[in-house]
């Protein structure tokens, strides 16, 4: 298979607007139980839309540094520490960073897979379907599909059935989404290859559906390899040849 160029991305407005404030807070500027400006006023005061703001923060809380009240705000965790595992986003633009983030996909994805196969509940074949048909759409519209797509593997977590797996796909929030830009944008620039990067998740779809847990596995696993493939990162003969 071909490979592609890895993209380097400059550090995205979210991404800095979400480390600007992680820092006030562990230093102390934004005190445990303190509620943090309102998206409106962040928005002026960083000079960027609400969108913006509202992606930084849903940042903060997969890191446990925030937590939301309805009706209420956006308030500091009263111990922002206790749930600090987190991939950085901004070191995705390195190709052994985005190399390592898609060998924890591989693993930790496939064995998710093969779960979700053996134990789906109709719901989520629906939930599934749904995914893989906005992701058709948005491929028919020249789109790039990440929100779909990032939707997908994460719905995969939650039909796998385990509720600390699911906790650590939270944890790897942002960079999954990452992960997949990456490999979406890389994709784009090359005809034919988003009908073939659907393939591979219709083939993880029919086997969830199916109830087939060692080919959901080895269909999920198929996909992250050739999304490295693609971006032209190395992978390692034992993840190639692992059953």
């Amino acid at each position: 298979m071909q490979k592609f160029d890895t993209i380097a991305k400059p550090q995205r407005l979210t991404d800095q607007i979400a480390q600007v404030l992680a820092t006030r807070i562990r230093d102390g500027q934004f005190l445990p139980g303190e509620r943090l400006p309102t998206e409106k006023d962040m928005a002026e005061l960083f000079g960027v839309s609400r969108s913006v703001v509202r992606e930084a923060v849903s940042m903060l809380k997969y890191d446990g540094l925030v937590e939301t009240r309805q009706g209420s705000g956006v308030f500091v965790n009263s111990n922002p520490n206790t749930r600090s595992f987190r991939i950085e986003c901004g070191l995705l633009c390195g190709p052994a960073d985005l190399r390592a983030v898609f060998e924890l996909r591989g693993i930790v994805e496939s064995a998710a897979a093969a779960l979700a196969a053996e134990r789906r509940a109709p719901e989520d074949i629906a939930i599934l379907r749904g995914h893989l048909e906005a992701m058709a759409t948005d491929i028919a519209a020249g789109r790039e599909g990440v929100d779909a797509d990032t939707a997908f593997h994460t719905a995969i977590a939650r039909a796998a059935d385990n509720a600390y797996l699911m906790r650590f796909a939270e944890f790897l929030g942002t960079s999954l989404r990452e992960a997949i830009r990456a490999a979406r944008s890389n994709s784009a620039r090359y005809p034919g290859t988003p009908d073939q990067v659907q393939d591979e998740h219709r083939a993880v779809f029919e086997a969830v559906a199916a109830g087939d847990p060692k080919a959901a596995g080895k269909a999920m696993r198929r996909h992250i390899e050739n999304a490295m493939r693609r971006l032209g990162l190395d992978i390692e003969e034992k993840l190639e040849e692992s059953e």
